[in-house]
């Protein structure tokens, strides 16, 4: 009889983390202090949305459902940080319409960087589909954001995997005298953006290790996302945080590791 009921357990367990788990998006909330150095910042809310993989286990109808947690966060602008499609370049288009459906929700509207799935499935492809659909695509350069309070910058710089990250050329645009967010796909090079004033970094690709067991921690991580897996850390003394995603890629299941939608709060 227990050996039946630990079966029936597991799969249980299995089957929430493989038909359950995935489709269950949460929204972190996170606060950066920003240093008393930088002047005058904007007061940003920032939503930051990353990994979709939209593909065949994961729909548009889920990445709908983070999208609108994310909404009803009211961000100033939005930052998505690539790997938006899996398997194929034939979702591309879909994937694109999905983001696109809320490129212009915030008054900042929405920038992205490219993540190595999107290379794998033609990176051209993927950047003319998102700024057809209104967002802009940063490959290693920055972009302005602010208002009367104030002016950030944030610098998107090219996927490390598949791409040509030139962080030289990222941040060359932004004033001496300012300051920037990097964003990037993976995380785990954070420390190279420091030197270029870079405040904080926000990076995804690790899914949060997707499985993660009691007392062990996470199973497994991609190249590029196992030294900053999740969550909030520092690389130099400075802040980068990687999101768990919105998506999941093989295997297609989450234990103990729930996709997020991210509210970035500069404080």
């Amino acid at each position: 009889m227990m050996a039946t009921g630990t079966v029936v357990a597991v799969a249980g367990v299995g089957y929430r983390a493989r038909h359950k788990a995935p489709y269950q998006p949460v929204l972190e909330r996170i606060e950066i202090r920003l240093p008393s150095s930088v002047q005058s910042p904007p007061r940003l809310r920032i939503g930051f949305v990353t990994d979709t993989h939209l593909g065949s286990v994961i729909r548009p109808r889920d990445i709908d459902l983070a999208l609108a947690l994310i909404l009803s966060a009211d961000p100033d602008i939005l930052l998505f940080g690539g790997d938006y499609v899996s398997e194929s370049p034939r979702h591309i288009a879909e994937a694109a319409g999905v983001l696109g459906n809320v490129a212009s929700a915030t008054r900042f509207g929405s920038l992205a960087v490219l993540g190595n799935h999107d290379y794998a499935n033609s990176a051209s492809r993927m950047t003319g589909a998102l700024e057809k659909r209104g967002i802009r695509v940063l490959r290693n350069e920055s972009a302005r954001v602010g208002d009367d309070t104030g002016e950030l910058w944030i610098a998107g710089i090219d996927d490390a995997l598949l791409g040509s990250p030139d962080l030289e050329h990222a941040f060359s645009s932004v004033p001496s005298c300012e300051r920037a967010i990097a964003l990037w796909h993976e995380p785990d090079w954070a420390e190279r953006t420091v030197p270029y004033g870079a405040l904080l970094q926000l990076s995804g690709h690790s899914h949060g290790g997707q499985v993660r067991l009691p007392i062990a921690g996470t199973v497994a991580a991609p190249a590029g996302g196992r030294r900053f897996v999740k969550g909030l850390s520092l690389a130099a003394g400075m802040p980068v945080y990687t999101s768990r995603g919105v998506g999941v890629f093989r295997p297609p299941v989450r234990l103990r590791c729930p996709p997020e939608v991210t509210l970035v709060i500069l404080v």
